[in-house]
């Protein structure tokens, strides 16, 4: 089996120590009239400025910007983020006028919502009313964001006082998708409700299209959807694809790493916590693991009977090991993305995913990480997974030590651009030098 293409080349030093010096080069003798080199020299000034021009109408402006590999793409299809409609939508740039001081308010009615806020934003939350309410402030610019969540939140309170509203909500299930009409519902009845964005934790196998309703005209003042899952609905004109993030619906926090955390030597080569379902491929994953010897190198732990909540013991060893460990073993689910892949990437593991799509009418699965490169391993079949482990086991403390900073640095780049940025803002900028030099996504294992 050949080797893998590392995830880290090794930087190649030319030795320059046998070139003469300048003033010991020969030089040729200047046979030329001043007049004749002024007349060269113009020429060659006016070449240049031709081909200059030329390039600067054939090549694509995010090549010329960021010519160099980046982590993130400059293809021109976009994504926004909230942030930017906000600021596009709202604040209207186009207006002479100074901006002035405005309030943005954020209804969560799903658990992505404080994904959005803790995560994205670096908000805080504080609790009250026993805690059935749990809400943030935070200042951005001229945009003071409100955040609001809990069961003290629902629909009958309606929106007082509120001009700009971003909606958080659910459509999983037949009965949370009826709780969302009855969020949108509210906004045609609103006296103060000017503009509305919605961020949507999608259909698992993207069956949204209960949401198209509520984008024809100006009823219901949408101006902009984020949705979570690959649906084909992401049009990146008017509904945007959202990342699933980490489960903070069970209790994963959000860690901040130590320069310890990140430094030290990881004892697991690869983890995997989580159900196993019957005829799913996360058997297939047991049977590859039970074919190499270096399964007894990887944390794994599995059930087969997914609970509605973890435990405090459980939910601390899964993200202490995780956190432990230079690879996440990510099969498909019930999508095909994961809670599972986020979590790897925040703590700077690998995530190993099985790239194939789940039942349902989703399209390219992780279709939004591939645009922004992330350093990740897509598999076709877990029969791959034991030459995937020889691989990481070949790699050298200082080549996971790179890799794992490289990660992180790739994550904390990635959660900014879905907060801030305009598409060709959050794809011309590389994470660091380092991204010329090294590719983000590694391919599968050949034979």
């Amino acid at each position: 089996m050949k080797r893998f293409p590392r995830f880290l080349s090794p930087h190649q030093h030319h030795d320059t120590s046998s070139k003469p010096l300048l003033s010991q080069q020969m030089k040729p003798p200047n046979k030329l009239g001043r007049r004749t080199r002024r007349c060269l020299s113009g020429c060659c000034l006016i070449i240049v400025s031709i081909l200059v021009i030329v390039l600067l109408g054939v090549l694509p402006i995010g090549w010329i910007l960021s010519p160099t590999n980046s982590y993130f793409p400059t293809d021109g299809t976009g994504h926004e983020s909230v942030l930017h409609v906000v600021k596009n939508v709202v604040v209207q740039p186009d207006s002479t006028e100074a901006p002035v001081l405005m309030s943005v308010d954020i209804y969560a009615d799903a658990a992505i919502g404080v994904y959005m806020w803790e995560h994205m934003f670096k908000g805080r939350l504080v609790s009250k009313l026993e805690g059935t309410l749990q809400y943030g402030f935070l200042r951005q610019g001229n945009i003071n964001w409100r955040f609001r969540i809990g069961p003290s939140i629902t629909p009958e309170a309606g929106f007082p006082d509120v001009e700009h509203l971003v909606l958080v909500l659910n459509g999983r299930s037949q009965e949370k998708i009826k709780r969302s009409q009855s969020w949108l519902e509210l906004v045609p009845a609103s006296a103060t409700v000017r503009n509305v964005a919605v961020v949507l934790l999608g259909d698992e196998h993207c069956n949204n299209e209960w949401l198209l309703w509520y984008l024809e005209g100006e009823k219901y003042r949408i101006r902009a959807v984020f949705v979570v899952y690959d649906s084909k609905l992401v049009d990146n004109k008017k509904v945007f694809q959202w990342p699933l993030g980490v489960a903070t619906y069970r209790g994963f926090p959000q860690l901040e790493l130590t320069t310890n955390d990140i430094l030290e030597t990881r004892p697991y080569l690869c983890h995997f916590m989580g159900t196993v379902y019957s005829n799913n491929s996360r058997v297939d994953l047991m049977k590859a693991l039970d074919t190499t010897p270096l399964k007894k190198k990887c944390y794994i732990q599995v059930r087969y009977d997914w609970p509605e909540q973890e435990t405090y013991q459980s939910a601390t060893d899964y993200a202490k090991t995780l956190q432990q460990s230079d690879s996440v073993l990510s099969p498909v689910g019930m999508n095909s993305e994961c809670y599972r892949v986020y979590e790897a990437l925040s703590v700077g593991s690998l995530p190993v995913i099985e790239d194939q799509k789940a039942p349902g009418v989703c399209d390219t699965p992780y279709r939004l990480l591939r645009e922004y490169n992330v350093p990740a391993m897509f598999i076709g079949d877990w029969d791959e997974l034991p030459g995937i482990l020889e691989y990481l086991t070949s790699l050298s403390d200082t080549e996971l030590l790179h890799q794992r900073n490289k990660i992180i640095k790739w994550y904390q780049k990635f959660l900014l651009s879905m907060r801030d940025n305009s598409p060709r803002e959050n794809r011309n900028e590389a994470v660091d030098s380092e991204s010329s030099r090294s590719p983000t996504t590694l391919s599968r294992p050949t034979s």
